[in-house]
């Protein structure tokens, strides 16, 4: 053998003729077949398993030619070639690699292009969003209220880092005819609104500077797209007409861009118009005149001369300046300067931040995909090894080989990409398609764009070269003399092998642990008791803007809706509250101070806050723990009342008798009358948190949510005469929103839901390609020790005692990589849940894993504890 390893050898160098090659070549052919039919096996297995070991006649002369050529095209031609044919000659393999990395690399794309519409594009239809900034209040207590339309007006004067800085306000507006209003978002905006962020319009033109210069001056309006499509089916004879809004006639000047949906993220909304129409909109709001009346989200493109730090710069010298003129409102006021998609106000930083964390668990379950797929690749090292030798011994160096398996890896790679884009193409649609839920109109623009597609076609990169080159390096390593004659490196082999299945079994503990912890998060969000009765109440929402409506007017608005309600003869209890539980909005934080606690600060404390009318606790099922409800919405003579739960208490009162002490916030005190049991306000599974409930007597709104209680399952049917009785007290305005606390909670959860039931595929199925990998491996080293084994069997040893050893071997490597991933698990558990652990998810996890791999495991050493020893000593 070593005389025609060296003869080929010289062949290549001296460039003989290929025909001599092909005669040298078919000779060593000849001679495999000859060894392996004398061992017992019939000629055509013999010719097609030497077809195998040597790597196919015409493998072997491509390889040679490609040493002699060293043309890169012609070489890469014939690596994509050869990488073909191995793959279909591997189908179970590389459909499982393929479908695998499929899953992966598509959830990933998936999580990323959710990413972008939050944080990379988080403004559809703005080009260079990442240039625009927020200026945003911060007041004493750290609360970011916005900015009143008189203070922007002077940061705009006094700030000149940006190219223009534009206002905007979000407010609901009623659309259409008396009795048939529709209740429709639109954003109060500054004269330089749309030019400011580089928009074009779709149709018409946009608000012109001077039309928002003078105070109710212009009733014009700029509409959205979408509305311009559904309601005047795209007809240019929409600009000019007119529509009623908050029963002001508003002419229609523009259609904006069709990717363009407002500078809210993810509310989509359907008009614009100038902000100096708020006192006419709005039934004579002051905002315009009034420094106290905060709410305008105010930002800017940073000029390129200039760097955040000098802008922020100046931010702060024009509200140190607003401080010293207007001392009475901006005194405790600073101006802080941050991305849009960082925005302390709305939902930017909690989504950024949950998908970051989302999309860094999914590039951990990749991983373990990758682990899974180097495994497989690796099960079949063995299998090739024959093969690789004769190619080594013809010439080929370690790089050229090197070359061809990671070819054939990529390749593999690539094929998961495309399958991994149409997965993240289903994926944004899907995620479109969430009912998101219903007081706004939530709208996220995510899809597989160019740079998604590129981060999808990147990661199948990375992930052939991760999964492919531990294999691929085993393979181009290896002396051609000791794989020729049988006795290459096991050892090293059994090392890499043993070290990639730990890998593997830790990173898919990981994420199984992960997937079980959301899993349970969720189903506590589904089944733990909020504190509240969550069956037969009816929720629905009002909103009295536009109406002049002061507070008595607002406040005998609630009571005569509440007299009606509870009227109705299957309503057990009615009341009206500003926040509902569990919102994925979330519920006011008041700063506060109470007598009787005293703080080492000046700063007050604070609290989750809420307005609520006489009978809210009795209809939500909150228990008193003592004191009485509030006064009723018609009784004059009593103070301002509180009420505040027990978390209240214990924190600042120390558990001292609350009843009778006073809370003080913004110059308004009230006396705290009850004190009621704690309950979930934000998120089930919260730790309880503080909150003060203040009379709608006291603090009536221009806006509430409805709360009907009704026997369990008859909610809905309460919804025509709710309609009915809102639309008889005032024409011109309807119920929104109308649905059951159970649907309420069910959807503002989907930030947990999509997650846990994405965990809830992707789980069995990394359990599945665990398994198959760890099958693969053992049934390949099994394989390799067929004739050991059958000598162990002819020598007497049982079964039980072979199965027992090949279990072993494996199951030590499966425990330990088991146990290393349960320890990481365990400790970032400890640290992000402060100490909460879920028994069930950390001892069940690993005793599936552990169970699925034994399985795995067991089935190929069975199936070796069945040979015959005198075919398995045949076989050598």
């Amino acid at each position: 053998m070593r005389r025609f390893i060296s003869l080929l050898r010289n062949l290549i160098r001296k460039k003989q003729g290929e025909s001599q090659l092909d005669a040298e070549v078919r000779s060593y052919l000849d001679l495999l077949i000859e060894e392996k039919i004398s061992n017992g096996m019939d000629p055509d297995t013999a010719r097609r398993q030497s077809l195998i070991e040597l790597g196919g006649i015409e493998q072997v002369k491509e390889s040679v030619r490609d040493v002699r050529s060293g043309r890169l095209l012609d070489r890469f031609s014939s690596d994509l070639r050869y990488a073909w044919r191995m793959i279909l000659k591997m189908p179970f393999t590389a459909a499982v690699v393929v479908a695998s990395l499929a899953v992966g690399i598509g959830v990933n794309a998936t999580v990323f292009s959710w990413i972008q519409a939050v944080v990379l594009q988080p403004l559809p239809g703005v080009s260079s969003v990442r240039d625009f900034r927020l200026i945003e209040a911060r007041e004493e207590a750290g609360n970011y209220p916005g900015l009143s339309w008189l203070e922007y007006c002077d940061v705009r004067r006094q700030v000149h880092s940006f190219d223009g800085l534009l206002a905007f306000r979000m407010v609901p507006f009623y659309v259409g005819e008396a009795g048939r209003t529709e209740r429709i978002y639109g954003l109060l905006v500054s004269g330089n609104y749309f030019s400011a962020l580089g928009l074009q319009p779709a149709l018409g033109r946009f608000i012109r500077p001077e039309e928002a210069s003078r105070n109710g001056a212009d009733p014009v309006v700029v509409i959205s797209y979408a509305f311009w499509r559904a309601r005047f089916a795209s007809s240019p004879a929409a600009i000019g007409q007119t529509i009623r809004v908050n029963d002001n006639p508003l002419t229609i000047v523009g259609v904006a861009p069709p990717k363009f949906q407002g500078t809210v993220l993810g509310i989509d909304f359907s008009f614009w118009t100038p902000a100096t129409l708020a006192p006419v909109l709005l039934a004579g709001s002051p905002e315009l005149q009034d420094r106290s009346l905060r709410g305008y989200s105010v930002m800017g493109r940073l000029r390129p001369e200039f760097s955040q730090a000098s802008a922020q710069a100046e931010v702060n010298a024009a509200f140190s300046q607003l401080a010293r003129l207007y001392p009475e409102t901006n005194a405790k006021t600073q101006g802080h300067l941050v991305s849009f998609w960082r925005a302390p106000r709305g939902p930017q930083q909690l989504l950024a931040t949950s998908l970051g964390i989302l999309q860094a668990i999914m590039l951990l379950l990749l991983l373990a995909v990758c682990g899974n797929a180097a495994n497989l690749l690796l099960a079949r090292t063995r299998a090739r090894q024959r093969e690789i030798g004769v190619r080594l011994a013809l010439g080929a160096g370690p790089g050229r080989v090197l070359s061809l398996l990671l070819t054939e890896n990529l390749l593999l790679a690539l094929f998961g990409a495309i399958a991994g884009i149409l997965i993240a193409v289903w994926g944004t649609e899907a995620f479109r398609a969430v009912p998101m839920i219903g007081t706004f109109p939530i709208r996220f623009q995510s899809s597989i764009d160019a740079v998604s597609l590129a981060f999808a076609i990147l990661l199948g990169l990375l992930c052939g070269l991760l999964f492919g080159v531990t294999p691929a390096l085993a393979l181009a390593r290896m002396d051609p003399q000791l794989v020729l004659r049988g006795i290459a490196g096991t050892r090293s082999y059994s090392r890499l092998r043993n070290g990639l299945m730990g890998t593997q079994v830790a990173l898919a503990l990981i994420v199984l642990v992960v997937a079980g912890l959301l899993l349970q998060s969720f189903r506590e969000t589904r089944g733990t008791d909020p504190g509240f009765r969550r069956d037969g109440l009816l929720l629905a929402g009002y909103d009295l803007t536009g109406r002049n409506a002061d507070a008595d007017a607002a406040r005998t608005f609630a009571a005569r809706l509440l007299d009606r309600l509870r009227a109705l003869p299957a309503v057990e209890g009615a009341a009206i509250a500003s926040s509902v539980p569990l919102d994925i909005h979330g519920m006011r934080v008041m700063p506060f101070t109470v007598e009787g606690h005293a703080r080492p600060s000046a700063a007050p404390d604070q609290a989750l806050a809420n307005i609520v009318s006489e009978g809210y606790f009795a209809g939500m099922g909150i228990p008193f723990a003592s004191g009485h409800d509030f006064a009723e919405l018609n009784d004059r003579s009593a103070p301002q009342q509180a009420i505040v739960n027990d978390e209240f208490v214990r924190r600042y009162l120390d558990g001292a008798e609350p009843l009778g002490r006073k809370i003080t916030s913004r110059g308004s005190s009230y006396v705290i009358v009850g004190v009621v049991r704690n309950s979930t306000y934000e998120s089930i599974g919260e730790r309880a948190a503080p909150i003060i409930y203040r009379s709608y007597r006291d603090r009536p709104q221009q806006s509430g949510e409805i709360h009907i209680r009704t026997r369990p399952g008859a909610e809905m049917l309460l919804s025509s005469d709710l309609r009915r009785i809102v639309r008889e007290l005032d024409p011109a305005m309807e119920a929104y929103d109308i649905r059951t606390m159970n649907d309420h909670v069910e959807k503002n959860a989907f930030l947990k839901s999509v997650p846990a039931r994405l965990f809830a595929v992707l789980g069995p199925l990394l359990l599945v390609l665990a398994a198959i990998g760890i099958y693969a491996v053992v049934a390949c080293s099994v394989s390799q020790r067929t004739t050991e084994i059958g000598v162990r069997l002819a020598l007497g040893a049982t079964s039980g005692r072979v199965i027992g050893q090949i279990m072993r071997q494996t199951m030590g490597v499966v425990v330990t990589g088991a146990l290393a991933g349960w320890l990481i698990a365990f400790v970032v558990d400890i640290h992000l849940a402060r100490g909460v652990i879920y028994l069930p998810v950390f001892a069940g996890v690993p005793t599936v894993l552990l169970l699925v791999a034994a399985l795995a495991c067991w089935l190929p050493a069975y199936r070796a504890s069945r040979i015959d020893p005198m075919v398995a000593l045949r076989q050598d």
